[in-house]
């Protein structure tokens, strides 16, 4: 992950009240009059939060370190309806370092919030679990705190993170803070594609090297920073630097060690093809209607849901990111362009054909299209989900029937591009 020393793998406020007498009585029989189903709903818990590092807190367990060492108790220090934080306990009873992790709390949550917005896929009940251990070089998704939600919906950073400074490499300002609001993001992102399915192209999206992750990182920090979230000031402006310097890390060709290109591609493809929306339009079309799982599609059975690549699955991924961004033009020679196929050398090369990701995207107009005028496509669907897109093709779609992400053109129901 270009010059980073880290491996990047994938209550409620009382208010006092002023009211005069008067007014508290009619305010009081206006709340008596309101239906019985309003009273009946009740406002989310206030977040658990530990005011400093001499708390006496409820223990997460215990969890052995990514250094190798003994396990080790952790504690809980935060908990809301988005997140919950459990730090080892030999880091939380440092001053210093309990008042850097605290400062975070209301980021995680907004971390969490907007990876929902993303990536629209059903989550465990529990809170999101970040795990913070001794300090260490490596963040990770899972966590090994796996009596608290199994381990999955998690993930794991140094604790030394939220006390390192990162300078930008242009400005040569440094960012405080900065690889915790990277790494605690970065890591969610990984773990909420998984949620999605396995298998994501591990050349171009995430694990082999992570350009998605590491654009949406981008857009995630300047998001939440001029979002609406309860962060403070300084906290925001931290954000819009840490954004900057992200950016900078990996879109300034002038620096061959961490530019990446195909990152420079995931930034210009969300700022030019709905932001959010356009990606999770994309996740929504494969994964949500079509059932779409990676590994099946890629046809090559010897992969694991981290290392899957072939032809095939990134045709199919471009395809759907076309539908997902409105696209009425063939985008595949960006990808191309951005060495898709090509910038990761531990796989053999492949070209990208543009006419079978036509096809892909036609494929699934006509099942959607057919569906929708109530045609059984269960045949089809099912040639789609395990790469045969050739024989996936469906009749009977409409004009009316045909969805929004393709059009009808010559008696049939296509892709727009």
């Amino acid at each position: 992950m270009g010059s980073s020393p880290f491996d990047i793998k994938g209550g409620m406020p009382r208010f006092r009240s002023h009211l005069a007498p008067a007014l508290l009585l009619l305010l009081l029989l206006a709340a008596l009059s309101l239906p019985k189903a309003l009273h009946a709903q009740k406002s989310p818990p206030a977040p658990l939060l530990a005011s400093s590092s001499g708390d006496k807190l409820k223990s997460c367990g215990l969890a052995g370190s990514s250094a190798g060492a003994a396990p080790a108790d952790y504690v809980m220090v935060y908990q809301s309806a988005e997140s919950m934080v459990c730090v080892d306990k030999t880091i939380w009873s440092i001053p210093e370092d309990a008042a850097a992790i605290r400062r975070f709390f209301p980021y995680l949550d907004a971390v969490i919030a907007y990876d929902k917005r993303l990536f629209h896929v059903q989550t465990p009940p529990k809170p999101f679990l970040f795990e913070i251990t001794k300090p260490s070089p490596i963040a990770h998704t899972g966590c090994d705190l796996t009596a608290l939600n199994g381990g999955h919906y998690c993930n794991t950073v140094g604790g030394d993170t939220f006390t390192r400074s990162f300078q930008n490499p242009k400005t040569h300002e440094p960012v405080p803070g900065f690889w915790a609001y990277l790494l605690t993001l970065h890591e969610s992102i990984n773990v909420f594609s998984g949620l999605l399915s396995g298998g994501w192209p591990s050349d171009w999206w995430a694990d082999h090297r992570s350009p998605f992750p590491s654009a949406m990182d981008i857009e995630f920090m300047r998001a939440i920073a001029q979002s609406e979230a309860p962060l403070d000031p300084a906290t925001k402006s931290a954000l819009l630097a840490a954004a900057q310097a992200q950016e900078e890390r990996f879109t300034n060709p002038s620096r061959p060690r961490s530019y990446d290109p195909q990152v420079v591609l995931y930034l210009n493809l969300f700022r030019d093809f709905g932001g959010f929306n356009g990606f999770a339009n994309s996740f929504q079309y494969a994964i949500g209607e079509d059932h779409l799982q990676w590994p099946s599609v890629s046809q090559v059975r010897s992969f694991t849901g981290d290392d899957n690549h072939s032809e095939l699955l990134t045709e199919y991924v471009i395809a759907y990111l076309h539908l997902g961004f409105g696209a009425e033009k063939d985008l595949t020679p960006l990808f191309r362009a951005a060495g898709v196929g090509e910038l990761d050398r531990k796989i053999p090369p492949y070209t990208i054909d543009s006419a079978k990701v036509k096809a892909i995207a036609d494929a699934h107009c006509s099942i959607r299209a057919a569906a929708n005028a109530g045609v059984k496509v269960k045949k089809q669907l099912h040639e789609l989900q395990v790469g045969n897109f050739a024989q996936a093709m469906a009749e009977g779609g409409t004009s009316a029937s045909c969805p929004s992400e393709c059009t009808f053109t010559a008696d049939r129901c296509q892709a727009k591009f």
